[in-house]
């Protein structure tokens, strides 16, 4: 009888590699993680962040690590888009969602759909009911906030959906000051500022902390009031996991069957080592994953591992209304507008939601008069506080379709200090997003109209895309066009699962990370039947 050194190998340490790695822990199964970079602690992320000269990059706080790059380390992420973000991910202990916005929402039954509903994208192989159980387990285990009566397809149709089966965990906190005034304004054009669901605690909740209004919560809050991935990691730890950090992931050996019979991995001096499971899941975000299975030469019969990129194209807008609003008290992101997430013409415009950011204008106002310098002393402070106190800032999510010719791939003209290649990523947008300006700016148009307000940044000026990756090892039910089964399963690989948001097959418009959390748990359940 075959001896191994656990039942389950998780790769990552992320929110969602921990929360697999918590369900397979708790129904008694030896689990080790193996995380590539190091352990930060959050107050050392705290104080990095407050001593910072880059406050723009919420990758710096977590360190520039040799041996495990992020996606700003310069030349490791080669990113060809006609978008304006580079996506920042990490490799630390607690993953990416160390520095995640916190904004908590479920996919509509329809948006699972999309192909049978609308006529384009994908559908996924399994149904809004089947994932309902795990969203929940998901929403209690982080503690997410939420308004029970919503209807959040944005159709107000005067009853709660998508349909749950218990109410939010945690009731919704007040609504900020600035954004109390926005919605006051522009409703009588039609608008309507709905809460958005989220794992800021407006109570306190599993040990953690009520939020207090800090307004830090990217890169990390100060108190843990926000979740974070290192709480799911240490969850997973108490449950009986193992974490192995500086363990970088770079080769997976697989039998003349196609099963997976053992890692091997780097430390951060280059010594070699080897581990062996009965299963294995890769939890190593939408870009890491299929870099790891692209270098091992797995799960790519259909040839779509790394193809399908989303990433949510973004219109950003701003504007200088006539009163003060000061953004920045209060939580970081609180209201959305989603009267555009479901209409009828979602099959020829890109879904979207508006979301209403309350972070601190006083940084990027005060850049803009530097650079302007025709302002000292008294005159240059007024000015610094009028434009901070009456700046609102706004930002439309758009729906993404896969299209095998976005798409991420090793770089091998990179090497980081242990040899590994980097990430080469081509991505173009499409009509389908582009098609969602004119009514943006007719929507613009009225807020400014609502708010008496000088336009500052105009929607189109820019397109952007949000840090959230997703597509790149497709789930589906054949595997002539998909990497995974509905199981999360590697077509080719019965023993090898992907938990990431990489698997998504549509990705609505909405933020990713809760039905990425839903589908670990899930996925840790089954496995853990399997084992």
């Amino acid at each position: 009888m075959a001896v191994y050194d656990a039942d389950v190998i998780v790769v990552g340490s992320g929110s969602l590699g921990s929360l697999a790695a918590l369900e397979l822990a708790r129904a008694g199964k030896t689990v080790v993680i193996l995380e590539a970079g190091p352990m930060v602690p959050d107050w050392k992320i705290t104080e990095n962040f407050r001593t910072s000269a880059r406050k723009g990059n919420l990758n710096a706080p977590f360190g520039d690590i040799p041996y495990a790059p992020n996606s700003y380390t310069p030349g490791y992420l080669d990113f060809d888009a006609d978008v304006g973000w580079v996506p920042g991910t990490l490799r630390v202990a607690g993953g990416t969602s160390r520095h995640w916005t916190g904004v908590a929402w479920r996919l509509l039954p329809e948006e699972m759909k999309m192909r049978t509903q609308f006529g384009i994208g994908r559908d996924w192989p399994i149904c809004y009911d089947e994932l309902e159980p795990f969203y929940t387990a998901a929403e209690y285990q982080v503690g997410v906030n939420g308004a029970d009566e919503t209807d959040y397809s944005g159709l107000n149709r005067g009853a709660p959906y998508p349909p749950r089966s218990k109410p939010y965990p945690l009731p919704p906190e007040a609504k900020p000051y600035a954004l109390q005034r926005f919605q006051m304004r522009a409703a009588e054009r039609g608008y309507r500022v709905d809460h958005a669901p989220n794992v800021r605690l407006s109570r306190p909740y599993a040990g953690r902390p009520a939020c207090i209004g800090n307004n830090v919560c990217n890169p990390n809050c100060p108190i843990g009031a926000k979740h974070s991935g290192l709480h799911d990691l240490e969850a997973a730890q108490l449950a009986g996991a193992t974490l192995k950090t500086g363990a970088v992931v770079d080769k997976l050996e697989s039998d003349a069957q196609g099963r997976i019979i053992a890692v091997s991995f780097l430390d951060p001096n280059g010594l070699r080592s080897r581990l062996t499971a009965r299963t294995y899941v890769i939890a190593a975000h939408g870009f890491e994953t299929p870099k790891l299975l692209l270098m091992n030469g797995l799960a790519n019969r259909s040839g779509m591992v790394g193809k399908n990129l989303m990433m949510h194209p973004t219109l950003s807008m701003g504007f200088f209304a006539d009163e003060p609003l000061w953004l920045g008290r209060g939580q970081y992101l609180h209201g959305a507008n989603l009267q555009h997430r479901l209409r009828s013409d979602r099959s020829k415009v890109s879904g979207g939601f508006y979301q209403f950011m309350n972070h601190n204008a006083a940084p990027a106002m005060a850049v803009a008069l530097f650079k302007e310098g025709n302002r000292i002393g008294a005159s240059l402070d007024d000015e610094l506080r009028r434009r901070a106190s009456q700046y609102m800032a706004i930002q439309l999510l758009l729906e993404d379709l896969p299209d095998p010719s976005n798409s991420m791939s090793v770089n091998p003209s990179f090497r980081d200090s242990l040899g590994q290649p980097g990430i080469r990523v081509h991505y173009r947008l499409k009509d389908y997003a582009k098609s969602a300006l004119p009514r943006t700016i007719d929507d613009y148009s009225n807020w400014l109209q609502a708010m008496n307000a000088v336009p500052q940044e105009l929607p189109g000026a820019h397109w952007y895309n949000q840090h959230h990756i997703m597509g790149t090892v497709i789930m589906g039910s054949d595997p002539s066009d998909s990497v995974v089964d509905k199981d999360l399963r590697c077509y080719g690989h019965d023993n090898l699962f992907l938990v990431t948001t990489g698997v998504f097959p549509s990705v609505s418009c909405v933020n990713p990370t809760l039905t990425g959390m839903a589908l670990a748990i899930r996925a840790g359940r089954h496995i853990a039947k399997e084992v």
